[in-house]
C-alpha cells in the first residue's frame, strides 16, 4: 500500500494558485483588496472568497513567495480556516507536481533482446 505525504507548500505561482482556488469553488479577484485586521483594507495580488464569506488574500513576499493575509477573527471557526487552507495547499501541491511531471518523458534507459527475440526494457 502506498502512502502519500504532502510536505509544507510554499506558494510561488500566482496562476496556479488562482487555478487551484477556482477548482475549489472560490470567487477570485486579481488584484484585489482584503478587509482584515479590524477595519483596515490591504491591497493583495489575489483575493479569494468562499461561499461562507471567508476572505483570504495573498501578496508577494520579499523572497518571491506569496504570503497569506487572513483575518482569523473574521469568523469564529478557526478550525475551519485550517481545513480550508490544508485543502488549498494540498490541491496546489498536487497541481504543481502534475504540472512538473508533464515535461518529464519516461523512456527506457536500457533496451535488450532476449533469446526469443522479444524486446525488453528496463526503466529507471
Amino acid at each position: 500500500m502506498s502512502h502519500l505525504t504532502i510536505l509544507p507548500t510554499v506558494i510561488t505561482d500566482l496562476e496556479l494558485l488562482e487555478e487551484t482556488l477556482l477548482a475549489e469553488h472560490y470567487l477570485v479577484q486579481r488584484p484585489g483588496l482584503i478587509k482584515a485586521f479590524g477595519q483596515d483594507i490591504y491591497p493583495a495580488e489575489l483575493v479569494a472568497t468562499n461561499s461562507s464569506g471567508l476572505q483570504m488574500g495573498w501578496r508577494w513576499d520579499a523572497d518571491g513567495s506569496l504570503a497569506l493575509m487572513l483575518d482569523l477573527g473574521q469568523t469564529r471557526d478557526s478550525a475551519g480556516h485550517k481545513t480550508h487552507l490544508k485543502t488549498i495547499l494540498r490541491s496546489y501541491a498536487l497541481r504543481s507536481a502534475l504540472r512538473s511531471a508533464e515535461g518529464v518523458t519516461y523512456g527506457p534507459s536500457l533496451s535488450t533482446t532476449d533469446q526469443q527475440g522479444a524486446d525488453r526494457a528496463i526503466c529507471c
